[in-house]
């Protein structure tokens, strides 16, 4: 298991956010990054849009990095977030992934390619981004998994975190690497092969 890493944004120091400025703040930075990608992507015009000071945006944000990866996470991680319980946690599972593939489809995928790319120049970008969307998504999953397990769905002995990682692997590979389309078809596909050898199957 990844060491936990903690939100440089939540430990940064200075006086209380103001929830009204920051809410502008944020909503500003996403509508830049959805403009113009992070290429573009400035605290100066983030400031100048959510008609905040560049201090106030570097007391609160360690880097236009940290500030873009929250912008992301506030407006678009919640639409991934979903998990009900229907009965059948490989089903729940099912819709959770599609629906992100949904999002990643459009504008938000693009920017996910963008963010991923910065962690790797970023430390401060790269724990946040692990911290606030990774494992968060990760933990909701393996919830559902354990729910799958524990309700006979699953094979005794199935290696959870290995079939996390089977589930959410080619996702991301088709996301940052060939950018296949994440296609209806290809998620079903993709959830029945992944569980095909673990799901446990009555005996004759």
């Amino acid at each position: 298991m990844a060491k936990k890493k903690t939100s440089a944004a939540a430990r940064a120091p200075g006086r209380p956010r103001s929830d009204a400025s920051r809410a502008a703040i944020l909503k500003a930075a996403y509508q830049l990054l959805r403009e113009g990608g992070f290429a573009q992507f400035t605290v100066e015009g983030v400031a100048a849009r959510a008609g905040a000071g560049k201090a106030t945006i570097y007391r609160w944000w360690t880097s236009k990095g940290t500030l873009a990866v929250e912008a992301f996470l506030v407006a678009a991680a919640p639409k991934m977030d979903a998990i009900k319980d229907s009965g059948s946690p490989i089903e729940d599972l099912r819709r959770q992934v599609q629906q992100a593939a949904t999002i990643y489809r459009g504008r938000a995928g693009q920017l996910m390619r963008e963010l991923m790319a910065l962690k790797q120049a970023d430390s401060e970008t790269d724990k946040q981004l692990f911290a606030d969307f990774f494992e968060p998504r990760r933990k909701a999953a393996m919830v559902t998994l354990n729910r799958a397990k524990a309700s006979g769905e699953l094979r005794p002995g199935t290696d959870l975190e290995v079939l996390a990682d089977a589930l959410w692997g080619p996702i991301f590979h088709r996301l940052l690497v060939t950018q296949d389309v994440l296609s209806k078809t290809f998620i079903d596909k993709l959830v029945d092969m992944v569980f095909h050898g673990a799901v446990q199957r009555p005996t004759a």
